[in-house]
């Protein structure tokens, strides 16, 4: 069964590839993560894997051209790469793979949570960036450019608490039609999103080009390597991205210890 979740993971990863929202490092990534969440959590896991993945990347390409203004700013563009699956997926696998040698409730629970963390991170950075207000720094208390680490919407908000809350109802109905599993998995995502941002305005590192001024989290923008000014050396956004989805995960499960 585990060679047709396989198969079945790396026909969506090529898909991906062909689309454009992953590129071949990220696809190939992609079906061993789902693999290793079908391990554990067989087509449930694989299910919910996909909606992430579908929902995410239908996101990323809606209203493209409003967006290239923070295509300036933020590391990478819409095709993940074999980093950035890691690091929306890594959580999820690694409780996937425990979940296959040593299957308990926790662990499903985290794993829903950690993903529900991914989904609404996602959505909260591919929609909250439409806003038509300028986003808030949660610790500078100002308003600064769309796309920049560590700044939210209310727009950005609510997608990340609709983003948290599809994983959780699904995982509710997939796993246990339980109304303590949704709002713990749902509450573990937004939560998870929140830290992702608190991280991302105190600690990842930023830059500033040396040709036009702006920040970004790119090392080269016009040509020209940028120079740090924030944050701590490789703690870009696919770190911060991790830890969020693990402290998602944690916040999830810590109801059901």
């Amino acid at each position: 069964m585990l060679i047709i979740y396989f198969v079945l993971s790396a026909i969506t990863g090529f898909a991906g590839y062909k689309a454009k929202s992953l590129t071949a490092g990220g696809a190939i990534t992609a079906a061993i993560v789902g693999s290793a969440i079908a391990y554990g959590f067989g087509w449930k896991g694989l299910l919910l894997l996909g909606v992430f993945f579908v929902s995410s990347s239908l996101w990323s390409k809606y209203k493209v051209k409003q967006k290239e203004a923070v295509e300036q700013i933020v590391e990478k563009g819409a095709a993940r790469d074999h980093y950035q699956v890691l690091a929306n997926g890594g959580a999820a696998a690694f409780a996937g793979i425990w979940m296959g040698l040593y299957p308990n409730y926790w662990l499903a629970v985290f794993f829903l949570a950690a993903l529900a963390t991914s989904n609404a991170d996602t959505w909260a950075s591919e929609l909250g960036v439409l806003s038509k207000r300028l986003p808030l720094h949660i610790l500078k208390l100002k308003l600064v450019p769309a796309g920049t680490s560590g700044a939210v919407s209310v727009l950005g908000l609510l997608s990340s608490l609709m983003g948290a809350l599809l994983i959780g109802s699904l995982g509710a109905v997939l796993f246990e039609k339980s109304l303590l599993l949704l709002v713990s998995v749902t509450f573990g995502g937004f939560l998870g999103c929140l830290v992702d941002t608190f991280l991302g305005g105190l600690i990842q590192e930023e830059f500033r080009c040396q040709v036009c001024g702006i920040k970004t989290e790119r090392h080269v923008h016009c040509g020209m390597k940028t120079v740090k000014i924030k944050g701590l050396s490789g703690l870009n956004n696919d770190v911060v991205n991790f830890l969020s989805s693990i402290t998602g995960g944690i916040a999830g499960g810590v109801w059901f210890l």
